[in-house]
């Protein structure tokens, strides 16, 4: 016996020892597979935007740079979990605090930094999964090599110079796949029927983009030369489907009796369409050129038999992508690898809140104008603290009780009398001078009181549009939601 455990001790050492030396022997080559993944990622992001600068309508073309695209995403979303060290919270006190007010900051329980997160960049399968991701980048832009050369014969988008934060303010983030898509059908000329009007679906969740997308398509100049009427309506327009009265009930977007007499009509429908008014519809625009074309955005997959052109899907955006997205908005033009806590920090929001386009702009800009790391965890606290108490008094996700138009608790970060809640947001042309903003609402320095109408966000690219939510202090079962004005919102 007494043999025995002086042998099994070395035995435990030896093992410990071999271990530490393998992890070490692999520190090398997870450096080198970080650096050069990065490096890979600095070439794609210059092969987009080089593409992103010129028009291109070769759908083989568009999908292959998709697929850069996405691809790109999910490389920095990789390589930032391995450059910024995870967060770990002190749960000493589990108990989360009433929904209507939260308890201020207490510094007693802290967010602290992790090496876990670092340290996975040693294991044999995480260097692979890095070495899969180095391999995807590599084909990716091997392909794009392939259509650069033919690039530079394309024709130049011409555009004010803009860094990546302020791109990312016109909503198009993600969408130059479909964007394109779009512009393609709005202008081709040639294989047009003589009966049937061209028709493109565009089909997709609450709030993914799908108006949004058609409002930035139909701002080219190029659309607007093309068509002399370009008119928006709901479907609960289109009862009485004759042009006259559908220009009395929509809006009109666009106007130019210069060019020939050609009409695009862009239909938001909520529910399905009768056959007797789709087809009184078509017959109304008889007396238009032909070329005149429709475009209709719904949620529901019914309306895809309508097409005489392939559906455009959108969904809401992946995870690696919403954290591109989240983080360009949160740090704005500074570099997150100057502030690696603060990007792990909002790594974790982005989590959180992921595929929230309202969260990004309202907690993104938060944070941007609240640049320390008190603010930031503080934000992560509360925010954790908020969806649990969501959880437990609904049963789901904040975002999924507002994607379902559901009235939901608005986050706070102050104590406040009253409890507040909100229900959708919409875009306008114009914000009211007296509305409160969504920001100075949740840090408690505005306290407005019953039903009324705060500013979430104000986009600085034509068209401006302002992003309002409705917000009441009143039950929800007393808090009727907003009746939608066909002039007040153009997108979805």
């Amino acid at each position: 016996m007494n043999m025995l455990v002086p042998a099994a001790v070395s035995d435990i050492a030896y093992r410990l020892t071999t271990f530490a030396i393998k992890k070490y022997q692999q520190l090398p080559d997870a450096e080198v597979a970080l650096e050069t993944l990065n490096r890979l990622l600095l070439r794609a992001q210059t092969i987009i935007e080089e593409a992103e600068g010129k028009c291109i309508a070769n759908e083989g073309m568009l999908h292959q740079l998709q697929m850069l695209i996405e691809g790109m995403y999910r490389g920095h979303y990789l390589l930032d979990r391995y450059k910024y060290p995870a967060l770990q919270e002190d749960r000493k006190d589990e108990e989360v605090s009433h929904v209507y007010s939260f308890s201020k900051f207490n510094p007693a329980k802290r967010l602290r930094f992790s090496s876990h997160r670092r340290t996975l960049c040693f294991g044999s399968n995480s260097i692979k999964q890095l070495q899969g991701m180095i391999a995807t980048i590599e084909k990716g832009i091997s392909d794009m090599m392939n259509l650069v050369v033919f690039l530079r014969n394309y024709r130049v988008v011409h555009h004010q110079p803009r860094d990546t934060y302020s791109v990312l303010e016109n909503c198009m983030f993600g969408r130059q796949m479909e964007h394109e898509q779009v512009l393609s059908f709005l202008l081709q000329t040639d294989g047009l029927g003589d009966e049937d009007f061209p028709v493109l679906p565009i089909i997709g969740p609450r709030k993914c983009g799908k108006s949004t997308l058609v409002e930035h398509a139909c701002r080219d100049y190029r659309v607007r030369n093309h068509y002399s009427l370009i008119l928006f309506l709901r479907g609960n327009n289109l009862k009485d489907a004759r042009v006259a009265n559908l220009r009395e009930n929509g809006v009109v977007k666009h106007q130019n009796y210069s060019s020939c007499k050609r009409l695009l009509i862009i239909i938001e429908l909520a529910c399905d369409i009768s056959e007797q008014t789709w087809q009184s519809l078509k017959s109304s625009m008889s007396c238009w050129a032909r070329g005149s074309k429709i475009i209709i955005t719904s949620r529901s997959d019914k309306i895809e038999n309508l097409g005489t052109a392939a559906a455009i899907r959108l969904d809401l955006l992946h995870p690696e992508a919403y954290w591109y997205f989240f983080k360009k908005l949160a740090f704005g033009s500074r570099d997150p690898d100057e502030h690696p806590k603060l990007a792990s920090v909002a790594m974790e929001i982005a989590t959180e809140y992921s595929g929230s386009f309202l969260a990004a702009y309202t907690i993104g800009g938060l944070l941007r104008d609240n640049f320390n790391a008190q603010f930031w965890c503080s934000t992560l606290k509360y925010l954790r603290a908020y969806i649990r108490n969501q959880l437990r008094l609904h049963g789901d996700h904040p975002n999924n009780l507002l994607l379902k138009g559901q009235w939901v608790h608005c986050l706070r970060f102050a104590e406040a009398s009253n409890p507040l809640w909100m229900s959708d947001y919409y875009e306008t042309d114009s914000c009211p001078d007296q509305a409160p903003n969504i920001s100075d609402i949740m840090l408690g320095s505005a306290t407005p009181r019953g039903r009324f109408e705060a500013l979430g966000w104000k986009s600085r690219m034509a068209p401006y549009y302002s992003y309002m939510i409705c917000c009441s202090t009143e039950a929800p079962g007393h808090a009727v939601g907003r009746k939608k004005r066909s002039y007040d919102r153009f997108l979805v």
